[in-house]
């Protein structure tokens, strides 16, 4: 679960901003459509907490609308995360609640068992039984609130979004609807430990197990209960490191296969440089309760402030969908398009992309008249519109390539040339006229593997006039998973092999004078660990197993959605940044020790911000390193820091933690440190090795 930002920022006390003026609407026809809540109501901010059946307390902050008549109820919309919401999620919280607040709705927040101000021991993994399990009773608890009508809407984006989809799997009664923004129904194949199947590591999955060693706030207590709940908590890492497989330890909790157990309507939002999107095709095609499903341009954030724009005030779509489910105001959600998604028009490669040139659509899923256009790889470097003389070509795998492509499948990038130099590339003859996409390319390939083991990546890539390549999606498929996820078998150096993998969902115009480009490589480095084996691998073309299928469109056919600008968001007054990196931006370095054959990325970021008299700085820098030669002796380091500075006393926890491979097995480093003015109170070391598995 990439987070959404460095920053850790913590209740507000009372309400600082002026209140919204109330827009008098008149009364609907009867079954005529209504328009969504106005912004109403005056609201207040309350610190509470809900008992579990084991005693644990779990705090909660609400967002209550102050009742225009006596006996007013409204419906609640809960919010259910580890992300600490008296420091790290404070200022978020009031942005985004009190749009919902004024609109009559109760928000609460929730902070999941030993995380942030709640008690109770954090479990071993995300989205374990024991926090869906406090999930569901929190709900029923919600729906008895004396100011609640009943009905509870679950909602988030990351792991909000994960555990509303999960939750809804149980079917609660109290809970009517859920929002999942940046969320997957896979949790092995799409979620980021195991992306596409293969071992990832990133800032988050690190930063997340650092932060569990922070005490509870506000008060920060540091005693036996606080080592015993916190400071030993087992690093997730390791839990997820000995999970390499597919199996019931990721498909229990995953809707993907299950759709049939959620029976409430979902409205689902996605980006296209999110690493999460392609479960929302999935969900349209599977489920058959109502679906509201919303695709744009923007990396892991929310719709009205996501980057790259445009944006679109989503919150405005959101009270539409509350009011309709919760409230039961006919407000048209019914009848609007299952799908809205941004059809890009085709861009220059820009990592600092701001803005996407293109258009939005309005239609539903899958979207008619879509057409499947085949090309071949050809001996020659090109893709031909059918397959020409049988031919093999080589590819030497160079653990070091895939730094142009990110530290997952999203985030803006720029020139693609730098990947595809240690790649296979084909390119189509110039383009005669424009060609629109929308969906999950594919691709099929023959291949010989040189090595047991062996990754595919494929990208697909936009050649323009002037030679510039910008990327427009791609994908990769874990060699050993070819035949089955659940059934892991080693390739067969020189036995031709068929593949078949979807590349991830995409959007976007190739234009006229341009080129379509497929680039296949056997890394992906830093975002995926890489495989043990010095090899050369083989592709064949030339034949019918080895192409690439583009998902074409007529958008010319398809309706443009009517969405509101995005409005400013409100501001809490007694919290204040001192300089922040917004994931996932930061400091980024590449080096090459041509001597030694090793290739180092580093990247770090930083966090700082003042609550009140409260003041917090964060760093964190990761370290990626492969060998050119020897693949297997590959390496991560992770430092990350926390310093909370109360009157009289500061705090530090310090985790670093080191994964070095070989070709058998991972060995792991994990060590947490905790110190009072500077003095250490305890460090707690973790050391294991754990077999490689395929990986």
């Amino acid at each position: 679960m990439a987070r959404l930002t460095i920053h850790r920022l913590l209740v507000l006390p009372a309400l600082a901003l002026c209140f919204l003026q109330l827009s008098g609407q008149p009364s609907p026809r009867l079954g005529a459509k209504e328009e969504a809540s106005a912004p109403s109501y005056d609201f207040r901010i309350e610190d509470g907490w809900f008992t579990m059946k084991d005693g644990v307390k779990l705090a909660v902050t609400f967002y209550k609308p102050v009742p225009r008549s006596a006996g007013e109820r409204f419906p609640v919309l809960f919010e259910f995360l580890p992300y600490r919401k008296d420091d790290g999620g404070y200022v978020g919280i009031y942005s985004l609640y009190t749009y919902f607040a004024r609109r009559g709705y109760i928000l609460a927040r929730v902070d999941i068992r030993g995380t942030g101000s709640s008690e109770g021991t954090f479990p071993l993994r995300e989205y374990s039984e024991q926090e869906l399990d406090d999930a569901v009773e929190t709900i029923g608890q919600l729906s008895r609130l004396p100011a609640s009508n009943g009905s509870v809407g679950m909602w988030g984006i990351s792991w909000g979004g994960f555990n509303a989809i999960q939750v809804a799997m149980r079917r609660p009664p109290a809970l009517k609807a859920i929002l999942a923004a940046m969320a997957t129904d896979d949790l092995y194949h799409d979620d980021i430990h195991y992306i596409d199947g293969a071992f990832h590591v990133d800032e988050w999955a690190f930063w997340f197990d650092h932060s569990k060693g922070i005490p509870r706030s506000p008060d920060y207590p540091i005693d036996e209960a606080y080592y015993r709940e916190r400071f030993e908590s087992y690093p997730g890492l390791l839990t997820y490191l000995k999970q390499q497989k597919d199996g019931e330890f990721w498909s229990r909790n995953s809707l993907r296969g299950q759709y049939g157990k959620i029976q409430v309507p979902c409205y689902l939002v996605g980006g296209l440089l999110d690493g999460y999107r392609d479960s929302i095709p999935r969900m349209l095609e599977e489920m058959k309760v109502p679906i509201k499903a919303e695709v744009g341009p923007w990396n892991h954030a929310w719709p009205d402030d996501g980057v790259p724009g445009p944006n679109y005030e989503w919150r405005h779509e959101a009270v539409r969908w509350w009011d309709q489910w919760l409230k039961g105001k006919e407000t048209g959600v019914r009848n609007d398009r299952r799908l809205v998604i941004y059809l890009r028009a085709g861009h220059e490669p820009d990592a600092g992309l701001s803005m996407t040139p293109g258009r939005w659509l309005a239609g539903d899923w899958p979207i008619p008249g879509t057409t499947w256009k085949r090309l071949f790889p050809a001996a020659d470097g090109r893709l031909r519109e059918r397959p020409e003389r049988t031919s093999s070509d080589a590819l030497f795998y160079v653990p070091s390539y895939g730094i142009s492509t990110g530290l997952w499948w999203g985030e803006p990038t720029g020139d693609m040339r730098p990947d595809d130099a240690g790649s296979l590339v084909y390119d189509s003859d110039i383009l005669q006229e424009k060609s629109e996409i929308v969906g999950l390319p594919r691709v099929r390939l023959r291949v010989k593997a040189g090595a047991p083991l062996a990754h595919w990546a494929a990208r697909l890539e936009d050649v323009f006039p002037d030679g510039r390549v910008a990327l427009v999606t791609g994908g990769l498929l874990n060699g050993s998973q070819r035949r089955l996820r659940l059934q892991l078998a080693p390739m067969v150096p020189g036995e031709a092999t068929d593949l078949e993998f979807e590349l991830h969902l995409t959007t976007w115009t190739f234009q006229p004078g341009h080129r379509v480009r497929l680039s296949f490589s056997n890394s992906l480095f830093p975002m995926i660990w890489p495989t043990p084996y010095p090899m050369t691998t083989t592709l064949v073309t030339g034949v019918e197993t080895t192409c690439l299928e583009l998902p074409l469109v007529s958008a010319g056919g398809l309706g443009a959605p009517d969405l509101r600008p995005a409005e400013k968001r409100e501001v809490r007054t007694d919290a204040r940044d001192l300089g922040s990196d917004v994931w996932p931006q930061g400091t980024n370095e590449w080096k090459r020790d041509t001597a030694r054959g090793i290739v180092t990325y580093t990247w770090s970021g930083k966090s700082r911000y003042e609550i009140g008299e409260r003041r917090f700085e964060a760093t964190e820098k990761n370290v990626y390193e492969t060998n050119e030669s020897d693949p297997a002796n590959s390496r991560f380091l992770g430092e990350d820091s926390d310093r909370i500075e109360l009157r009289g006393r500061t705090i530090d926890v310090l985790t670093s933690v080191e994964i070095r491979s070989d070709a058998g097995n991972f060995h792991v480093t994990f060590v947490r440190r905790i110190l009072e003015n500077g003095r250490l109170l305890r460090e707690r070391r973790w050391q294991e090795t754990i077999p490689r598995l395929f990986q």
